[in-house]
């Protein structure tokens, strides 16, 4: 996370000496906030203004080549899978099995594993294959002719043309696109005036097969139930992220979201499938507790929603306050309080909030909200012991430490 921020901050510094004297108002105003975190020793003379400061000079050793040539391959092999999906109308929201890279180079084939997590990522899908045997898959590629180039240039001769390019196999077509022209019937046909596709048969699944930026790429579009329930549950968390959005609640907000279904509505089961077997998944997206309970009063908006034609009511409730943020006077509460521990980082967390004593089931949650561990097993733990959920009273646990573990 650190070197992500130092990255930042070197790229944006970096713009903004570049920029400086094609918009000189903004690239100032931009500085003057970086210029709160640079050392006063990183430039020579005078650097109040980003108009005192060089043009920075081209450094040859930051350049990676290694680096560049693996997000190249990984930016190809994502950018493929996306229009796989979107010629076979199937949205990033819903998984699938795999994705498939084929190349002969072993090097493309390593960088593409070493940047796995990804590529799953991007295109939402289960884990991915590389191979550099093209005939396990049975990956051939047909051609047709562009009609408007050639219809245009051939004339009559464009019909007994366009039935021999038709009749081309795989490996001709390979051999054209590798020379970028083949003479067919006596006219010499170029490779780029023809409109060429992959056909996949494999009896592992339903395989899309295309071709850019000088990769194969192949996408299992075969669909489970499972994966068909993931992608409802993530249509559930864009619907209650739409939902904060129009609450104009920020991150930081502690919220609940309260659901509830018509369970007459049999149009709404595949839905409540969903939403029952990925609570998790939601919990961990939207970062807040996601219940079927009964809404309390402390309700800040109400809407219902409609996923894929099944009716969804959401309701979201907290106390959301706009106050500015308040230090504990001496660097700690006024009133008993216990300080909680995960993963290095320490949060002091009031027993007796509003005068009402903390309960476990409470703190849990207040700990879930803030370390982000929704959707994930928390156990709470003093000298070495489980605190039990069903503990309302944590007074005698006062000035002492709980670790919190998570999995």
């Amino acid at each position: 996370c650190q070197a992500s921020v130092f990255t930042l901050f070197s790229v944006l510094l970096t713009m903004n000496r570049l920029m400086a004297p094609f918009t000189p108002f903004l690239t100032e105003m931009m500085y003057q906030n970086l210029k709160k975190s640079i050392h006063k020793d990183m430039f020579k003379g005078d650097h109040d203004s980003i108009h005192f400061l060089m043009l920075p000079k081209y450094d040859a050793s930051m350049v990676d080549e290694d680096i560049e040539r693996r997000v190249a391959v990984m930016q190809a092999v994502i950018e493929t899978g996306r229009v796989l999906r979107d010629r076979n109308t199937l949205p990033i929201k819903y998984p699938l099995k795999e994705v498939i890279l084929v190349d002969a180079d072993p090097t493309v084939l390593e960088d593409a594993r070493s940047l796995e997590s990804y590529i799953v990522s991007e295109l939402n899908v289960r884990k991915l294959t590389v191979s550099s045997d093209k005939q396990k898959y049975d990956v051939k590629l047909t051609a047709k002719p562009n009609h408007m180039i050639l219809g245009k240039r051939l004339k009559k001769d464009f019909k007994p043309v366009s039935a021999a390019i038709a009749k081309l196999t795989d490996s001709e077509l390979m051999e054209m696109k590798e020379t970028g022209s083949r003479t067919i019937l006596g006219h010499v046909v170029e490779f780029s005036e023809l409109h060429v596709a992959y056909e996949v048969k494999s009896e592992s699944g339903s395989f899309a097969a295309a071709s850019m930026h000088n990769v194969l790429v192949l996408l299992d579009c075969t669909t489970d139930q499972g994966m068909m329930d993931e992608g409802l549950a993530r249509e559930v968390v864009n619907r209650v992220q739409k939902l904060r959005k129009k609450a104009k609640l920020v991150p930081t907000d502690k919220i609940t979201v309260h659901y509830k279904f018509d369970t007459a509505d049999k149009n709404n089961a595949d839905l409540m499938r969903a939403v029952n077997s990925h609570r998790e998944l939601i919990e961990s997206a939207i970062k807040s507790p996601f219940t079927g309970e009964v809404a309390p009063s402390n309700m800040l908006i109400s809407e219902e929603a409609d996923v894929k034609g099944c009716k969804l009511e959401i309701t979201l409730c907290g106390d959301v306050a706009r106050a500015t943020l308040q230090q504990w006077p001496s660097g700690r509460p006024t009133g008993e309080y216990l300080t909680v521990t995960y993963d290095g980082n320490n949060y002091e967390v009031l027993l007796q909030p509003d005068s009402e004593k903390l309960t476990t089931a409470q703190l849990l949650t207040e700990v879930k909200s803030m370390y982000s561990l929704f959707g994930r097993n928390v156990t709470l733990l003093h000298n070495g012991q489980k605190i039990s959920l069903s503990a309302d009273n944590l007074l005698h646990l006062s000035g002492e430490n709980v670790l919190v573990t998570a999995s």
